[in-house]
């Protein structure tokens, strides 16, 4: 039971598993959202996890009011017609280029890394798209970032990201879709990130332009820190202290060196948000 003013974020997908449980880990990110006003999913993972995971942690997944997906990536998408098993219909909330077809194309054989599922078959199951590209409000105190401007210089978009478009080109991916979720606590505002593609300096400066916050309780999720340089990660840092961020939970895409970093760096501050992390507020 979620108690008024009061928030619970538990992991259900991530790379690894914190603490003994019947669960799986996956290349993957997934978070349910508790509030008094009800329960969100923020990302479903691959899929391989997702049911089985909530049951090692008695979360009832049919009670999930709403879905956000940060982008449209295979490994935050995948668990969608397992988490519809559950619920039925259901809004589904995502930018408008969530189902563009996307490809890995670095090291080794290029290979299709977009929404494994097409639409009709999602909406065929219970899902109900609502499409968003700008900051708003999704529920009572869950605000969705929208695109998020590039501004910084250190946080340089990912070459290896390619998009098809209609005429058949290949462009590099900018990722325009990728989202992120700010939650009110009465701590103070959670950041719920994805994958951070948009980076998460830009990320936090994006928000306080909406909403004046100059500091954050919690940043939690996927930070795209893997394969950053020195000088963004050190750039980060810097970020998260001036932001005054008073917990810190990686996930994913940080890479187990770059959040060993982290940790050294913020101590007690610092927690490695791997399957069952919970984080209240």
């Amino acid at each position: 039971m979620v108690h008024e003013n009061s928030i619970c974020l538990t992991v259900l997908c991530e790379n690894s598993i914190g603490r003994p449980l019947a669960a799986v880990g996956e290349h993957g990110f997934s978070c349910l959202i508790e509030t008094a006003s009800g329960s969100y999913l923020f990302d479903t993972g691959q899929g391989f996890g997702l049911l089985r995971n909530a049951r090692a942690l008695h979360k009832d997944l049919s009670a999930v009011r709403k879905v956000i997906l940060s982008h449209g990536h295979y490994d935050h998408t995948g668990g969608l017609p397992d988490l519809l098993s559950a619920t039925g219909e259901i809004e589904v909330i995502a930018h408008p280029d969530i189902f563009i077809d996307r490809y890995w194309a670095g090291q080794g054989p290029t290979r299709y890394i977009g929404i494994p599922y097409k639409r009709p078959y999602l909406e065929s199951l219970g899902a109900r798209f609502r499409f968003e590209s700008g900051f708003c409000e999704i529920a009572p105190g869950l605000w969705l970032t929208g695109e998020v401007p590039r501004r910084n210089p250190v946080e340089k978009p990912e070459k290896n990201m390619v998009r098809v478009m209609d005429d058949g080109s290949r462009i590099q991916d900018p990722l325009t879709d990728d989202l992120s979720l700010v939650i009110e606590s009465a701590k103070g505002p959670i950041l719920l990130l994805g994958c951070a593609h948009a980076g998460l300096i830009n990320i936090m400066h994006h928000v306080r332009e909406y909403k004046g916050w100059e500091s954050f309780y919690a940043v939690i999720g996927g930070t795209h820190l893997v394969g950053a340089d020195d000088h963004r990660v050190t750039a980060t840092i810097e970020a998260l202290e001036e932001f005054s961020v008073q917990r810190i939970g990686t996930a994913h895409c940080t890479s187990l060196p770059r959040a060993a970093q982290l940790q050294a760096h913020f101590g007690s501050r610092f927690l490695f948000a791997s399957v069952g992390t919970v984080l209240e507020a």
